[in-house]
């Protein structure tokens, strides 16, 4: 019998509560009683079976359940090599009086044999090598954060800013202006240069300097959501699991892994794998080196078994970071004490049991013999893939950026013709007065040449009146070719010329 533990005055006032609603212990098992114990070579933190000693975390939590009894116990630990299946057999034969160890509590075991309460959380799950998918082929990972429909949207929304922008400045911005392949490669350039912040292009409208922000804005959270999404595609690669669906295995018919002696197998055989597809192994290392190998060369493409295992494997930091758990594929009650069908002490045990997982008495038994750093079953790695971004994510940001530079485009064009109307029109205003101003000149030049028989210039001329009571000599061109006479008493006006 192992040595046991003492508890301190703090269980002993907590026995005193179990023994009032445990009573008695009933008559004919005052004898002792033997108690089987499985053999297992690999896993010593469950059981640690050695030729002068058992221990393990399953017997210090029977011990301390005994411990909560309110009558003295005898018992004596028998070792036990054979299956677990076998062992339960035993136990209902009447061969044994227990069955204590890391048994795990299914349907069929439970028609041969009566277990107490589950005192670990257990379930089947898958344990993979971590592939690394750094090759030297050629990839388009960097396609992959977004959707088909993403893509096609953000090239559309770039070509459809450009062509605003392009007819926002073209009436007024050199830049814009010149041959045709000139105009688009300009307005295609300045588009997708905003992809990086560098549009060097000066824009003059205010309109396009509002398309310009809004659109900018929009690029802004799609270069930073592709960032983000494709550091993410890049980690999950590095990190991805070598297998990741057991229906995917038996369908490429690879071997599989189980632990020996465990009821796995017999799951497996259901699911739908063959025998000979099964390769059994007993401790951790034989785990690692399985996997390393990979179904091909000898080992296995996965490892099914219970939680706890692969728990336990994986705290170990030799293999944390080059294997992974998957999410549970099998749920079962857990791990407990089998007895023969009607024991007395199956409700009382049960009862201490849980008195010992639900106190701080369970934690100290699980961290003397896996540590803090063990992760619990609910902790398992899930298999998630990183999504791609869809268009439905950014569906508000295009519909923001489509209608201002529409509204914007629009204000343009209304400007436009508006400035194209108020020019014509005004052109027609002026048209009739220039005109008449030019007929009316006409009409006096002609007047006066018929009246003064003289030439006259068309620059234009004031009215001069001539006073009898002055003499007024101007420059007067005689017909008989006779020079002018000098001028007197008066001097010529300014807009007056002589002609020679």
């Amino acid at each position: 019998m192992a040595p046991s533990v003492q508890l301190g005055g703090e269980t002993k006032r907590t026995n005193a509560g179990v023994r009032r609603d445990l009573g008695a212990l009933p008559r004919g098992y005052g004898k002792e009683l033997k108690i089987a114990v499985p053999w297992k070579p690999g896993f010593k933190a469950f059981l640690n079976v050695t030729d002068r000693s058992v221990g393990g975390y399953c017997i210090d939590v029977f011990e301390a359940a005994v411990k909560k009894l309110p009558h003295h116990l005898s018992y004596k630990f028998v070792v036990f090599n054979g299956s677990y299946d076998e062992l339960v057999q035993r136990v209902s034969s009447g061969n044994y009086d227990a069955a204590v160890g890391d048994v795990t509590i299914t349907a069929e075991r439970t028609i041969h044999a009566d277990f107490t309460m589950p005192y670990t959380e257990s379930g089947v799950s898958m344990l993979v090598l971590m592939e690394n998918d750094s090759k030297s082929t050629i990839e388009w990972v960097f396609l992959k954060p977004l959707t088909r429909e993403l893509w096609v949207a953000t090239v559309i929304f770039f070509l459809f800013t450009g062509i605003v922008i392009w007819m926002i400045e073209r009436p007024r911005n050199l830049e814009y202006q010149g041959s045709s392949s000139r105009q688009f490669s300009t307005a295609l350039y300045f588009s997708f240069s905003t992809l990086t912040f560098s549009h060097g292009h000066i824009i003059k409208s205010p309109l396009s300097k509002i398309v310009v922000v809004i659109w900018c804005f929009v690029v802004l959270v799609l270069v930073q959501s592709y960032t983000a999404s494709l550091s993410s595609i890049l980690t999950a690669k590095k990190l991805r699991p070598s297998e990741t669906d057991l229906e995917q295995i038996l369908f490429d018919g690879d071997y599989v892994g189980y632990q020996r002696g465990s009821f796995v197998e017999s799951f497996l055989i259901k699911q739908g794998f063959s025998k000979r597809r099964l390769r059994p192994y007993t401790k951790k290392q034989e785990y690692a080196e399985a996997l390393r190998k990979g179904s091909m060369n000898g080992g296995v493409s996965a490892i099914v078994d219970e939680i706890p295992y692969l728990t336990s494997f994986l705290s170990d930091r030799r293999y944390e970071k080059e294997f992974q758990m998957l999410s549970r594929i099998y749920k079962t009650p857990g791990f407990g004490f089998a007895f023969p069908p009607g024991f007395p002490l199956v409700h009382n045990l049960s009862t201490a049991i849980l008195d010992v997982t639900g106190g701080d008495e369970g934690s100290r038994i699980e961290a003397k013999w896996f540590g803090t750093t063990a992760a619990p079953p609910s902790y398992a790695i899930p298999n998630t893939d990183s999504t791609p971004l869809t268009l439905q994510s950014f569906s508000g940001l295009f519909i923001i950026t489509g209608c201002i530079s529409a509204l914007m485009l629009m204000i343009s064009i209304s400007k436009s013709v508006l400035a194209n109307y108020t020019r014509i029109r005004d052109s027609e205003v002026r048209s009739p007065d220039a005109d008449g101003g030019n007929g009316g000149r006409e009409e006096r030049n002609s007047a006066q040449n018929v009246m003064g028989d003289g030439y006259v210039d068309d620059r234009p001329h004031h009215e001069i009146r001539i006073d009898s009571s002055q003499d007024i000599h101007g420059s007067v061109e005689r017909a008989d070719g006779e020079e002018p006479g000098p001028i007197q008493n008066g001097s010529v006006p300014a807009n007056s010329s002589q002609t020679g």
